[in-house]
């Protein structure tokens, strides 16, 4: 990093292990030794090169930024460069300069080096206090026994320079157009059982906020009953896409300095593999993500098995304990998050607590070797679904799809999941007061959840517009007038099982430092009862103004590539597939009635028919026993806990796979 009045610096940044922390001193001297390994060889004019061909390719081919950070990113540079440098420097290589360089590194010195080391073992054990945040500090002169162990003039064997990398792009042109139009629907280019993709090719086009650029994105959501089945499921298929994205990360460094990106995340129904950046490479990323998946954990033709390269015992134990610390740190989370959560997992019919996940992950039986079971019957019989997007044709996106069904090892190609995840239907009101799980912070919260019984489109756009026309007098009303806590939301929320369509509902949630809930649970209502009840005198051209903001909202053009992207996945993994949902979301607001939309207010909240309160008590207060809860109720029932509610059990609203439109001739 550059500072204009100070002159240079070279950051080094280094996440430690509790391990690595109990050594930090030896993890500095491998460091330092790194240094000295590079200066010793010298200057090297490929790595010079291959370095400027990756900042002009990533300067060639930027995307657009947000206006705010470009415009701080440029006062920045200014700070530093000549005006007419401002834009291009920092991606700038004008001449290859050894000298240069190597006086560069005689600089990396370790006696001018400045660690700075934070955990949280230090807290409670440091002399001074930072004077406005009053963050602990402590600062020393490193001892001279340390200082010349960084300096010993040895270097680890494992260390060695970098190859050239095999993920920097050579061929920038952009596939054949094959007579698509920018605006056509994804298609399907592979149909059939326990398989699909979908297609579309980014082109140019009249109207669009982008140019098309050699770029590729490639989404497959794998499907799989046993992801989620169970909690130990769960924490299983969690420690795997993480086990397994450590394990790649040698494989993937090089393809993340050439622009390249993947990840493996866990989903309510499976699994989600993505890769992104450019297209000329983007196969070979694929390809090696993909190889180790399933496959090393059979034997080999000859009847060996070269074991996984994530069947690490001691990398399994180490990500096992950053999953528990941050389930551990989730629990510290702010009330009002905890609320959203706890709601949610009241009303998803497959959800587990953070505790329990922390008993599963507790139990001995958590193993690496019931990893590479539950692997196993993970992938056993699956349906990959995926997107390809940007810059290819029809026989790329189907080699991508081949090389994922491939990695999976023959697992049995089959129908979509019949264990879906599904909403539960409220039938009455009801109230789940819980305390909050961190005893120190100093706030209450609570979420009021108004759920609409009705689903389609129409109900999807009224529930939206009575929400939006309710957001602004909400906070007005209990943030500004009542002053109730600087946490104040009012608005929808759709919730989705494994299939379409979403149920409705409406949220206000509040955060508090001095209201108890029942309290805030009684101002939510007051404000949601007098805006439904008065609704009908909202003035035509107010009514018109929010129409119309809706409207815009709704048919607000993708600005990048990216966002077209996101928008066309979000309908694979909802499985709606409606591609025009934009036009008709539209085409069914046009005709919505300030009538319509009273009509909605006050059958939604007649009677908390269809609701629910849930509660978070902060300050290490627990709720009260039944008959302390009588009087604040309402006449709404008391849920005790999750697993009674669910117990129950409740009614859940349908959820069937639906066949996606056939795909239009090619």
């Amino acid at each position: 990093e550059t500072e204009a009045r100070w002159g240079g610096g070279f950051d080094l940044q280094v996440s430690l292990t509790q391990q690595g922390l109990d050594k930090v001193d030896e993890v500095l001297r491998v460091l330092f030794g790194y240094i000295r390994l590079l200066a010793a060889t010298g200057p090297q004019e490929w790595v010079w090169k291959e370095s400027k061909a990756l900042s002009d390719m990533h300067f060639r081919f930027k995307e657009k930024s947000g206006p705010v950070g470009y415009a701080v990113d440029l006062a920045s540079n200014l700070q530093i460069y000549p005006p007419q440098y401002a834009i291009a420097a920092p991606f700038v290589y004008e001449k290859y300069d050894p000298k240069l360089i190597a006086s560069l590194f005689a600089m990396l010195d370790p006696g001018k080096a400045d660690v700075f080391l934070c955990a949280r073992k230090f807290q409670g054990t440091l002399r001074s206090r930072e004077a406005v945040y009053g963050t602990e500090y402590e600062v020393a002169m490193v001892p001279d026994g340390t200082l010349k162990h960084w300096k010993e003039d040895k270097t680890d064997p494992d260390l060695h320079l970098v190859n050239p990398n095999p993920f920097v792009p050579s061929e920038f042109s952009l596939a054949p157009r094959g007579g698509r139009s920018a605006w056509d629907p994804p298609r399907t280019v592979v149909d059939k059982k326990g398989q699909r993709l979908w297609f579309k090719q980014d082109v140019d086009g009249e109207g669009k906020n982008w140019k098309a650029k050699p770029k590729l994105s490639a989404m497959f959501q794998i499907t799989t009953p046993l992801a989620s089945q169970t909690a130990r499921a769960s924490v299983l298929t969690t420690l795997y896409t993480m086990v397994y994205q450590d394990a790649m990360t040698l494989t993937t460094y090089d393809a993340t300095m050439a622009g390249l990106s993947w990840g493996l995340g866990k989903t309510d129904d499976g699994v989600t593999l993505s890769v992104g950046g450019y297209s000329d490479r983007l196969p070979l990323l694929l390809s090696q993500v993909t190889k180790p998946m399933v496959a090393c954990l059979y034997p080999t033709a000859s009847g060996g098995r070269k074991a996984c390269p994530w069947e690490d015992e001691g990398r399994f134990e180490t990500i096992k304990d950053e999953l528990t610390r941050g389930l551990e740190n989730s629990k510290k989370g702010s009330p009002y998050q905890r609320a959203m959560e706890t709601t949610g997992r009241l009303l998803k019919k497959r959800t587990y607590s953070v505790d329990r996940m922390l008993y599963e992950l507790s139990l001995p039986t958590v193993t690496l070797g019931a990893l590479k079971d539950h692997v196993k019957k993970l992938f056993a019989a699956v349906h990959v679904e995926g997107l390809v997007h940007g810059n290819a044709g029809e026989n790329g996106a189907r080699s991508l799809m081949r090389t994922v069904v491939k990695a999976l090892h023959g697992a049995e190609m089959s129908d979509l999941a019949k264990d879906a995840q599904q909403v539960a239907s409220l039938q009455s009101a009801f109230v789940f007061p819980e305390a909050h799980t961190n005893a120190d912070d100093l706030n209450h919260a609570v979420e009021l959840y108004y759920q609409w019984p009705r689903q389609g489109i129409e109900d999807d756009v009224v529930a939206t517009l009575f929400a939006e026309m309710a957001a602004e007098p909400c906070f007005d009303q209990l943030r500004t007038k009542e002053q109730l806590g600087y946490i104040v939301a009012c608005r929808s929320r759709p919730m989705m099982g494994s299939y379409p369509p979403a149920v409705n509902g409406l949220s206000v949630i509040i955060q508090s430092s001095f209201k108890a809930p029942p309290d805030l649970d009684r101002s939510a209502r007051a404000f949601v009862d007098a805006f439904a009840a008065n609704v009908s005198a909202t003035p035509p051209a107010k009514f018109a103004a929010h129409k119309a903001a809706l409207r815009a909202q709704i048919m607000e053009k993708d600005k990048t590539v990216h966002e077209e992207t996101g928008r066309i996945w979000g309908e694979v993994t909802k499985r709606r597939y409606d591609w025009g949902r934009r036009a008709r979301l539209a085409e069914a607001l046009e005709p919505v009635t300030l009538a319509k939309v009273a009509d909605y207010g006050v059958k939604l909240t007649r009677g908390m028919r269809h609701s629910l309160g849930t509660w978070v008590y902060g300050k290490g207060q627990q709720p009260p026993e039944d008959a302390g809860m009588l009087q604040v109720l309402g006449g709404r029932t008391r849920i005790h806990s999750v697993s009674m509610f669910k117990n129950a059990p409740p009614r859940y609203f349908p959820s069937v796979p639906p066949r996606p439109p056939k795909a239009p001739a090619a």
